[in-house]
């Protein structure tokens, strides 16, 4: 089974060449609490580094 998580990842696109990135979102009321600062050049990229990030968020130890 697995466990709910209080945070979830969404991957953004804009314009451009590199038109990804991603934000955390907080789960109970969808308050952005980071987001990525620079942009990727493909959806899964951009995934990558936000999972990461999610997870940190998810362990307690965003810094």
């Amino acid at each position: 089974m697995i466990a709910a998580t209080r945070y979830r990842l969404d991957v953004t696109r804009g314009r451009g060449d590199r038109p990804f990135g991603w934000r955390v979102l907080r789960r109970d009321d969808a308050v952005e609490v980071e987001r990525s600062t620079e942009t990727f050049g493909s959806g899964p990229e951009a995934m990558a580094q936000g999972v990461r990030r999610a997870i940190a968020w998810e362990s307690g130890s965003p810094g």
